[in-house]
Formats: C-alpha cells, sequence, structure tokens
C-alpha cells in the first residue's frame, strides 16, 4: 500500500505541474490578446466611439490587464513556494465586477435599475467578503497561525 501511495502522490505532483505549465501559458497568451485588444480598442475609438466611450472601454481593458497581473504575480509567487491567498481571487472577481460597472454607461443597450442595482450589490458582497478575508488573514498572522485554505 506505501507504494502505491507514493505512486499516486508522485502522479499527483506530476499532474500538478503540468496544470501549472498550462495555466502559466495560458495567462501569457491571454495577456498578449488583452494587449492588443487594448491598442485595438484605442484605434476603434477614435474612428467610431466618442471620446468618453473610448477611454470607459480602454479603462475596461487595463482593468483586465492588471487583473492578468495580478494573477501572474500569484502563478509566480505559487511556483516559487509561495501561498496563495483566497484574497487575491476575490479582488480579481472584484475588478471585473467593476469593470462592469464602469462600462454600464457605454452599452448599447440601456441597462435596466435592476442590472445597476445587481452589479452594484455583487461589488458591496465582494467588498465586504475581501474585508472580512483581509481581517481574518491579519489576524491569523499576528497570532502566527495559518488555515489550510490559504496554503496551495
Amino acid at each position: 500500500m506505501n507504494a502505491l501511495s507514493q505512486r499516486l502522490v508522485r502522479l499527483l505532483q506530476w499532474t500538478g505541474n503540468i496544470t501549472h505549465v498550462v495555466t502559466s501559458i495560458a495567462l501569457i497568451v491571454t495577456t498578449l490578446l488583452l494587449v492588443t485588444y487594448l491598442f485595438y480598442e484605442f484605434i476603434d475609438a477614435v474612428r467610431i466611439h466618442t471620446p468618453i466611450q473610448g477611454f470607459l472601454h480602454a479603462l475596461g481593458i487595463l482593468l483586465l490587464l492588471w487583473t492578468m497581473a495580478e494573477l501572474i504575480q500569484t502563478e509566480i509567487g505559487f511556483l516559487k513556494g509561495d501561498k496563495i491567498h483566497v484574497a487575491i481571487f476575490i479582488e480579481v472577481a472584484l475588478v471585473v465586477v467593476i469593470r462592469e460597472i464602469i462600462l454600464l454607461p457605454v452599452k448599447e443597450i440601456a441597462p435596466t435599475w435592476i442590472e445597476v442595482a445587481t452589479w452594484i450589490l455583487a461589488a458591496l458582497a465582494l467588498g465586504l467578503t475581501y474585508l472580512a478575508v483581509s481581517a481574518g488573514n491579519s489576524g491569523r498572522l499576528a497570532s502566527g497561525t495559518s488555515s489550510r485554505i490559504d496554503q496551495a
């Protein structure tokens, strides 16, 4: 049984390594596509949109690029042996929701008040969750204990 467990552990480690390689490649490709899309939006803003619409669309893409930078930094840290903190994923989700809120005024179809309220409530819920997780992490760091959630 011990030999089987060791083989399973090696297989799982190999699978985890391959998964991180695939994730890293996907992050690189996505970042390159977002940079290309950012330049496309700048050109499109000059040709088609009003300056405000173009600016808001470009800002939305910049927020996605910032999200990619955070995910890349998290992946680099993990590959170097750091823990993955849940707060990073809450930050990323919050940025995506904020991006949607920023883009609401320039949608082709005007959003309903229910749609606007839903996005705002989502941002509020994620913000409160982020604060709770951050406060919990600060308390753990001060006491010197850790959680399985914060471990990779």
